[in-house]
């Protein structure tokens, strides 16, 4: 009888490797979650803005201040905390800015206090994800 090293199915174990590539797992999901909350929120964003002054347009306002506002509930719950919950909102308000000076150069100057903002989301992330994992250790 020939087994895998890593996994025996009688035993019922999990492959030797499993863990660390759940955990590099977690984290990549982790750091990619600002970035999915960026488009998730940022379209809505444009469209509240280029509705703007349009006739008949009411229910897609409310639809779309209705996503933003469950988009932006759901970026603090989950275990993700009030620092994450605060950023996205942080660089959803960035993009409000950049969207309300469009036609002028202030349009760039929001372009890095997002990319900033994005970067602090991930930092607060991966501090979220290394303490769970140190607390398991």
């Amino acid at each position: 009888m020939d087994e895998s090293p890593t996994t025996s199915r009688e035993s019922g174990m999990a492959p030797a490797s499993a863990a660390p590539e759940a955990d590099l797992r977690r984290l990549v999901n982790a750091l990619a979650e600002p970035y999915a909350y960026a488009v998730l929120t940022w379209p809505a964003v444009v469209g509240v803005f280029l509705l703007q002054g349009q006739a008949g347009q009411g229910p897609w306002h409310y639809l779309l201040y209705g996503w933003l506002g469950l988009v932006h509930l759901a970026a603090y719950t989950g275990g993700r905390g009030f620092g994450f919950g605060n950023l996205i909102t942080f660089n959803s308000l960035c993009m409000t800015l950049a969207c309300m000076t469009h036609p002028s150069p202030w349009t760039l100057a929001w372009l890095p206090v997002l990319l900033i903002g994005l970067l602090a989301a991930q930092r607060v992330r991966w501090r979220q994800v290394g303490t769970r994992h140190a607390r398991r250790a």
